[in-house]
């Protein structure tokens, strides 16, 4: 099981290149679906800084890529941010005994998959969003959110996550990943800015 479930997120990680671009600005045009503005299209996404937030250089990372993060400016909480549009994905599937999946049904498969990859095979916690606030938050058709201890390998300096995935059929997996080392204040900050990225309607 757990083979199966690795060998899921790198078809996804290995779709997506990380790329440490921009979110657009209002009226920008976006033609390069490889920056970071060009993915928000590309997975009808749209996303704004969260106050008290900045951007910070994207760094290459062997465990869990991703596309773009922010910092925020007292250095307590960093939010990472990977998107993987449906449309990349190509999946090479070979189990006789059964069909493969379709990409609108892995996030079950990948998002348990990514927690372990992050964690280290450690523990986590999880549970979904209720689908009514899946909607409400993020025009999501699902949505969870996990809280666990990275890795160094993942987060040098951050040791505590705290994982918000969604899904929308048709168009993308994403997760935003707070990283901290106080689980509580991770808390406090998601729940007031983990809607800054959400679906369009």
């Amino acid at each position: 099981m757990k083979q199966i479930l690795l060998a899921l997120a790198l078809i996804f990680i290995a779709a997506v290149p990380a790329t440490a671009q921009k979110p657009p600005k209002t009226g920008e045009s976006v033609q390069d679906p490889v920056t970071f503005a060009g993915l928000l299209e590309e997975a009808g996404l749209e996303y704004e800084i969260p106050a008290g937030f900045v951007e910070v250089p994207v760094e290459f990372n062997e465990v869990l890529p991703y596309q773009y993060r922010v910092r925020s400016t007292d250095g307590t909480v960093e939010i990472r941010y990977t998107i993987f549009p449906l449309n990349r994905v190509e999946i090479d599937y070979d189990d006789p005994h059964s069909s493969a999946p379709e990409p609108d049904h892995l996030f079950t498969l990948l998002f348990p998959g990514i927690l372990t990859e992050i964690s280290g095979w450690g523990h986590y916690k999880s549970k979904d969003y209720p689908a009514s606030e899946a909607l409400r938050l993020f025009n999501a058709d699902w949505a969870a959110v996990a809280v666990m201890q990275v890795i160094p390998e993942y987060s040098p300096d951050y040791r505590q996550a705290l994982v918000v995935a969604m899904h929308r059929n048709g168009h993308a997996d994403v997760y935003q990943i707070f990283l901290g080392n106080d689980l509580k204040h991770l808390g406090v900050v998601a729940a007031r800015v983990e809607a800054s990225l959400r679906f369009k309607q």
